[in-house]
C-alpha cells in the first residue's frame, strides 16, 4: 500500500518538478517510508457544533496553510469569504450548487 501511495504522490508532482527534483523526491519518500505500514482509517466529518460553512472555511484555510500562505493572508481569506457570504445572504452550499 505504501508503494501505491508514494507513486501517486510522485505522479501528481511530475508536472511541477524537473527530473532531478522528481528523483530526489522519490528517494526521500522511499527512505522516509521504508519499513512503515499504512492502514486505512475512516474518519467521517462529524459536526462539532459548527455551521457547514464554518467547517468548509476551516478546511479551505487549512489547505492554504499547507502550501505556506502567510497567517495574515489566511485571516484576510477568511474575512473576505465571510463578508461575501454575509453580503449575499447565502451559504457556501447554495453558492456551490450554482457551479
Amino acid at each position: 500500500m505504501v508503494e501505491k501511495i508514494l507513486e501517486n504522490v510522485i505522479n501528481e508532482m511530475v508536472p511541477h518538478l524537473k527530473d532531478k527534483q522528481l528523483e530526489h523526491l522519490r528517494n526521500m519518500l522511499y527512505i522516509n517510508f521504508y519499513g512503515k505500514q499504512v492502514c486505512d482509517q475512516w474518519a467521517d466529518l462529524v459536526s462539532k457544533g459548527e455551521r457547514g460553512d464554518e467547517a468548509k472555511l476551516r478546511m479551505f484555510i487549512a489547505s492554504k496553510k499547507a502550501v505556506n500562505r502567510q497567517d495574515n493572508t489566511l485571516k484576510q481569506y477568511s474575512r473576505e469569504i465571510l463578508n461575501m457570504l454575509n453580503f449575499l445572504g447565502k451559504t457556501l452550499k447554495t453558492l456551490l450548487a450554482w457551479i
